[in-house]
């Protein structure tokens, strides 16, 4: 009997569709961001490269961790 798995491949291309508005949309806003905050450019990229940090580790441990189970 094969498994159909339709629904879960489409529901993780929605996820990394999300993932990436997400991360490309803010950068677009770093000037307004900069303007209306008064936060330092030099806080805005830090903030963004944790977040590019955190995003790849997490995207390989979910690799190896789904890898295990199945």
């Amino acid at each position: 009997m094969q498994k159909d798995y339709q629904k879960t491949m489409h529901a993780c291309f929605i996820g990394y569709i999300v993932q990436a508005i997400v991360n490309n949309f803010v950068p677009l806003l770093f000037v307004m961001f900069e303007r209306s905050y008064q936060i330092p450019l030099s806080r805005i990229t830090l903030l963004i490269t944790v977040n590019f940090c955190i995003q790849l580790s997490v995207d390989l441990l979910s690799t190896w961790f789904l890898d295990r189970i199945g």
